[in-house]
């Protein structure tokens, strides 16, 4: 094998072609990394590269003081539903409930609440949706969020004496640190 050689000045206009020793530099336009370094900690630092550079794509997220410490992403599920933590304190949680059938009155009624499958750290946007049954006659709303769930979620006919049975979509957003 050829050691590769490299072109050095040798005063005014000329260049002496020498051989790479231990502490030469190459050029990141020439395929090199543009800084010496003798651990990989060294060289991801010297070429600007941050703790994510290393860490575990999926897994369990952490952070210290506010700085992301484990994963990017976790995902996960329980009881009450799934969410997914993001390294930068995002938070997103999801459930789907059947509702059994029912007659909803013109009024609201409170069909129930929602604990998050994950605690936030303050409280999140909250949001309830429904599909199926009488959808485009029905309507629903959280209230009373707060970090841990969403305290009651209502649901409202326009027509009198409606008896549908919807699956209620909620969802919420908000950070978990």
């Amino acid at each position: 094998m050829t050691t590769p050689l490299k072109a050095v000045a040798a005063g005014g206009n000329s260049a002496e072609l020498r051989e790479w020793v231990a502490g030469d530099v190459l050029p990141i336009g020439l395929g090199g990394t543009g800084v010496v370094a003798a651990t990989l900690a060294q060289l991801r630092a010297g070429i600007g590269l941050g703790s994510a550079a290393v860490a575990a794509i999926v897994g369990t997220v952490s952070q210290s003081g506010g700085v992301p410490t484990g994963a990017i992403v976790q995902r996960g599920s329980n009881a009450n539903g799934e969410f997914v933590r993001l390294a930068d304190g995002t938070q997103f949680c999801t459930v789907y409930v059947v509702q059994a059938s029912r007659s909803i009155p013109t009024s609201p009624v409170s069909v129930g609440t929602w604990s998050f499958p994950a605690a936030f750290a303050a409280v999140p946007y909250a949001e309830v949706k429904h599909v199926g049954g009488s959808a485009p006659y029905l309507h629903t709303d959280a209230e009373g969020v707060v970090a841990a769930g969403v305290n009651a979620i209502y649901m409202t006919a326009f027509a009198a004496g409606l008896t549908t049975a919807p699956t209620l979509v909620m969802f919420a957003i908000g950070r978990w640190f």
